[in-house]
Order: structure tokens, then sequence, then C-alpha cells
């Protein structure tokens, strides 16, 4: 499944890579920013487990976290303060599910982000037998944290 990641996003297709993406990205950030992004790079852990080291989706699941941003979106935080500038349109973006995203808001996608995570969480919390496919589920918000986190080291 690994084989999936995109190539725009190759440069950060590990684990170990992410995680040192992450930890400078939270380094230039201070207080609600670095909650967020500590909260997205756990989720972030979550996924390599499922896409890399083949740990079964249903024992993930639970784990996914929304705390800091349930806090952030109830007291009206600006998710855009996260990184100011649209996601570019990165080479070969256009080729990609991830196509739409090219000249959106930060915030929209981090958004969107914990709304997948909330769905998936949902569905499995409900026993939603009907193929819900849960691995792809899980490769499609990692990829887009894996966005997030090349347009915010950026």
């Amino acid at each position: 499944m690994i084989e999936n990641i995109l190539p725009f996003l190759n440069v950060i297709s590990t684990a170990a890579k992410a995680m040192q993406w992450f930890r400078d990205v939270s380094a230039k950030n201070k207080g609600e920013v670095r909650a967020l992004i500590e909260e997205i790079k756990e989720n972030s852990r979550l996924c390599f487990r499922v896409v890399q080291d083949k740990v079964p989706p249903a024992d993930v699941i639970p784990a996914f976290s929304t705390v800091v941003f349930d806090r952030l979106n109830a007291g009206g935080f600006d998710f855009d303060s996260v990184q100011r500038q649209a996601i570019p349109a990165y080479e070969g973006i256009e080729k990609s599910d991830l196509a739409s995203w090219a000249g959106k808001p930060t915030g929209k996608l981090i958004e969107n982000i914990y709304d997948k995570i909330k769905d998936m969480r949902s569905l499995h919390t409900f026993k939603a037998q009907d193929n819900r496919l849960w691995s792809r589920r899980i490769l499609n918000i990692h990829k887009r944290i894996l966005l997030l986190l090349r347009h915010t080291r950026t």
C-alpha cells in the first residue's frame, strides 16, 4: 500500500522522515498550533502503522485522536494560521486524487482530515461491516496528512 503514496509526497513516505518533518514544523510553532501539529503527528504515526507496518486497521482506528482539534474548533481557532499560504500546485498533484487541494486554504485541508477521521471512527464504532475498505480510508487520510505536512514545512 505504501507504493500508492504519490510521487510528490515520496520525500516523506517513511515514518522516520515524516516524524523528522513533524519535529521541524513543531519546532517553528508555539502554543495551539504546536498542540495541533503534535496531534496530527500522532494520527500520522497511526496511519504509518497500517500503511507501512501492516497493522490491522481495526486495531488502529480507535486510537485516532481529535481532542485538540475539537477543543480548538469549539473555541473558534483559525486553522489557516497553521500555514497562511494556499496549498501549492506541487508538480504531479494535478494527476492525483489530491488535485482538488491545490489553491485551497490550509484550514480546509485540516478540517477535511479530521472529518474523515471522525467518519471512519464512527463507522468503526458502530460496527459498519458492509466492506468499508478501512485500509483505503486510512491511506486517504494518510495522503492528506502528508500533503499538509509538506505544505506546512515549506
